[in-house]
């Protein structure tokens, strides 16, 4: 590989990187990279020549090292000295081969060579996103212990921290690559998209932009920091967003999914989503933006007459332990217009009700394990001095409990509610979907929202296997750029996964 200078027309050089190959004898060039005029490179740099040859120089170099077979040699002499890790991680290889296929090394250079910087982007990002998968941790501690790995990835633990600016940077440049690099090798249904949310703790006291209170899903009244995903039909995570920790989740859907079909060039998405995204303002929005959506439904919160229709045995198919019946019902919605006014419209939905036998079994299996928690409050409540869970305490009437969980002493007498109890149990094993895709059989409906387990787990890896948390960065753009990696960590581990079938 070398730079050449192409003459234009204008009579300005432009410079590009080009490669010299054989084809039928002949020598041939291709141009790989196109670097930009030599007079606007003047301007950055002192001699964008000697600059972009010693690039090309390292590419050449990594080109050949990539192609080449490897050899291990080892001297029986040498001697490990005893702070030394002797221990060398080879696996990292599979990560490497699909790292490399998407492309990513080669997003990192061509902005690289832009940037007056002493240390390499794309050696740091894959020090912490093999460090995420492998050994997850902090920043200061993948550093530290890179020579786990049989190559140094980063020459300070300060380029580590000046690099995560550049993730920052870069971002949503490089979530827009990686699809497209998914769409060459893999496919992408990219008509159906599966987004949730979920939340992580930052044990600190004083808030920021980023970092605020609000609904923790691990009930904890410290500051959160919100996360939105997006996962394709295979469970390829497909982009992600983060938001401030007091922001409804509610209003996190249609921003993302405006920037996905912006950015990746989408055409029509059903968003899957459970519940807690099924609102007027949602259900509104996507209609109008020629989406669609498939939500969960609560029957519980349900207006009457739904409680009704689920209830009415009349038009369920099916045998005992599953029946299913559907009905496309003229739905009245109500949604905030653009100038924050309520509106109320009236849309065809389609509304599909089934009953389940291992639901119901399982709805009262752990109902009645949080009702015996409730009941051995009641008996001695002085067990319970502090808190108790929100789940049980639901179950007690005239129980109060403040936001840290915890119980407030009062002189009213407490009771287990029984009404409540029976309300419940008589919609075990029920569940709604609900959707505006009236011309879906009612399995496909089901078959599809199933598939949300899919992201559930994604987060679950995100959080066990992958430690997202604890972040021991607090930057925004730090913090931005720690997603980053890991969602790109959880990317090859699906894309390994799916491979491996």
């Amino acid at each position: 590989m070398f730079v050449k200078k192409n003459r234009c027309k204008n009579g300005r050089i432009l410079l590009t990187l080009t490669r010299s190959y054989r084809e039928n004898g002949k020598v041939k060039q291709k141009h790989v990279e196109v670097l930009g005029y030599l007079d606007e490179l003047e301007k950055i740099y002192p001699d964008p020549i000697a600059h972009f040859r010693e690039i090309a120089k390292q590419r050449t170099a990594e080109e050949t090292l990539n192609s080449e077979p490897i050899k291990l040699v080892l001297n029986p002499d040498t001697k490990i000295s005893e702070h030394e890790i002797g221990l060398k991680n080879l696996g990292y290889v599979f990560l490497e081969k699909i790292y490399h296929e998407l492309g990513i090394h080669t997003f990192f250079q061509r902005r690289e060579n832009r940037l007056k910087i002493d240390f390499n982007l794309n050696a740091i990002f894959r020090l912490l996103v093999y460090s995420r998968v492998l050994y997850p941790g902090s920043k200061k501690e993948a550093y530290e212990k890179q020579d786990r790995f049989f190559e140094t990835f980063a020459p300070s633990l300060e380029a580590v921290y000046r690099s995560l600016d550049y993730y920052d940077r870069f971002n949503l440049d490089l979530q827009t690559w990686l699809n497209n690099a998914i769409l060459e090798q893999y496919g992408r249904d990219h008509e159906l998209a599966y987004y949730d949310v979920t939340n992580y703790y930052f044990e600190i006291d004083q808030e920021d932009e980023l970092r605020r209170r609000g609904p923790s899903k691990e009930k904890r009244p410290n500051p959160i920091v919100q996360m939105g995903l997006l996962l394709d039909s295979k469970g390829l995570p497909l982009a992600f967003h983060l938001f401030p920790g007091n922001q409804s989740e509610k209003l996190s859907l249609n921003p993302i999914l405006n920037r996905v079909k912006e950015d990746y060039k989408f055409g029509r998405i059903v968003v899957v989503a459970d519940k807690g995204l099924n609102c007027g303002d949602n259900i509104a929005y996507q209609i109008a933006s020629g989406n669609g959506y498939i939500y969960s439904q609560s029957i519980r919160g349900a207006d009457q007459e739904f409680k009704q229709y689920v209830l009415d045995q009349s038009g369920y198919q099916g045998n005992g332990e599953f029946r299913c019946k559907s009905r496309i019902y003229p739905r009245e919605i109500t949604f905030t217009d653009r100038n924050g006014k309520k509106q109320k419209i009236r849309v065809d939905q389609k509304q599909v009700v089934f009953f389940s036998q291992d639901y119901a079994e399982k709805a009262r299996y752990e109902r009645s394990r949080v009702i015996e928690k409730a009941k051995r409050y009641l008996k001695t409540p002085s067990a319970f001095t502090r808190s108790i869970s929100y789940s049980a305490a639901s179950y007690i009437k005239g129980i109060q409990i403040n936001e840290d969980g915890e119980i407030v002493k009062t002189n009213t007498k407490l009771y287990l509610d029984e009404d409540k109890i029976r309300e419940e149990e008589k919609y075990d094993g029920y569940y709604a979907i609900v959707t505006s895709e009236l011309d879906k059989s009612d399995n496909e409906i089901i078959e599809i929202y199933h598939n949300l387990w899919k992201i559930e787990e994604t987060f679950k890896i995100s959080k066990s296997e992958l430690r997202t948390r604890p972040i021991y960065v607090s930057l925004e753009a730090h913090i931005e750029a720690h997603f980053l990696s890991c969602f790109v960590a959880l990317l090859l581990i699906r894309i390994l996964e799916m491979r491996m079938n």
